[in-house]
């Protein structure tokens, strides 16, 4: 009689439990309001993604972007994101599994197309801060007057003075990342053999958020020597301000010192008296070794270029001696860490001052100088 008890018990509880397993309910099936694998959209727009189960299960939603919890409803909302790319996953759970799927979104900055009107020239100056040099102040060459007659030109001139100075424009549309070279830049580099380059880097943005304004991140354009062992990154310059006609002291973060020195043919101080800040000035970047010295059996002074992706630069790499500019491919970009980036488009340029050379006080320091842009995709 007890084993017929235990039996019947037994068979009750397998009875029970094969019940409950029945009952349990479906692994979840989603269906998601947007089709494919892959969304493209620009950074100022935004996109709502739904999900809804489609064959009667409760399950638990959530959504991640790049691995982190953002929602844990039905739904996702992706606004006010950077250019870039993202993973997007939905996850629908219940005790009977898991839904998983993953969309991969790509943001882009928003585009100004080309007009029947666009200019393929610099259409505005943002920004000039030139270091000290020993064309900085004089109104014709390194002012802000100056800076302003590169808009629609290629024949006028302006001085970045030393390491670090730098000019920031754009052009009325997106210059677009098309196959070879997109983007050329005039210097006024004098050609070997008594070679005059003063090489400057040139930096791109994306104008990611829409404002007209250059406040996005900024990607170098790796030229030739971006890689080599020489050549420092986050490298900083401090220039002090002398208040007159003296050589301009400076400091660096690697414990240098040296100065911007005056000479004879430049009478005024040379430190730039529309710097925002008048008592010193920081200007951080990439720095390339120095070039500057005489030619060989010659008291000729010279300082060399560099084979490629450089402003003021006789270089052989992108055949200045034919074209007499320099030019660029946005797809050289890097970011801070040396990553490359790839960019559809750029809405602004910045060029600066690449080495850090004192010359001498026959030449003057190295200073990059600038004659205008150029984008390579307009005839």
């Amino acid at each position: 009689m007890k084993q017929l008890i235990l039996a019947f018990i037994g068979a009750t509880v397998l009875f029970i439990a094969a019940c409950k397993k029945n009952d349990a309910p479906p692994t979840p099936q989603v269906a998601l309001s947007v089709s494919g694998d892959t969304v493209y959209l620009s950074s100022v727009d935004s996109l709502v993604i739904k999900s809804a189960v489609i064959n009667g299960a409760s399950a638990t939603t959530k959504w991640y972007v790049n691995d982190s919890l953002v929602s844990n409803i039905a739904s996702v909302v992706l606004k006010n994101l950077l250019a870039g790319t993202y993973k997007v996953q939905v996850t629908a759970t219940n005790e009977s599994g898991v839904f998983k799927r993953t969309i991969i979104v790509i943001v882009d900055a928003p585009l100004r197309p080309v007009t029947a009107t666009s200019s393929k020239y610099i259409s505005q100056i943002i920004d000039f801060l030139p270091a000290p040099g020993q064309f900085v102040n004089e109104v014709n060459i390194s002012s802000p007057t100056a800076a302003q007659k590169l808009i629609g030109s290629t024949s006028n001139l302006v001085s970045l003075g030393g390491y670090g100075g730098y000019i920031i424009f754009g052009f009325d549309h997106s210059i677009a990342n098309r196959t070879g070279y997109d983007l050329a830049i005039y210097g006024n580099p004098l050609a070997p053999p008594s070679e005059w380059s003063e090489p400057g880097i040139v930096m791109v943005s994306q104008d990611v958020n829409g404002n007209g304004k250059a406040d996005d991140p900024w990607y170098e354009l790796a030229g030739s020597e971006y890689n080599d062992p020489t050549t420092i990154k986050n490298y900083s310059v401090t220039y002090y301000n002398p208040g007159d006609y003296k050589n301009v002291p400076w400091k660096d973060n690697k414990g240098n010192t040296g100065a911007v020195e005056i000479n004879a043919f430049h009478k005024h101080n040379f430190y730039p008296l529309f710097a925002p800040n008048q008592d010193s000035i920081t200007f951080t970047g990439t720095v390339m070794r120095n070039t500057f010295g005489q030619m060989t059996g010659s008291s000729i002074y010279i300082n060399g270029g560099f084979p490629w992706g450089y402003v003021d630069n006789w270089s052989s790499g992108d055949n200045y001696a034919q074209n007499r500019y320099n030019s660029f491919d946005i797809s050289w970009a890097v970011d801070a860490k040396g990553n490359k980036v790839a960019l559809k488009s750029v809405d602004f340029v910045k060029v600066y001052t690449g080495q850090n050379s004192r010359g001498n006080t026959l030449l003057g320091e190295i200073s990059t100088e600038v004659k205008g842009a150029v984008d390579l995709n307009i005839p």
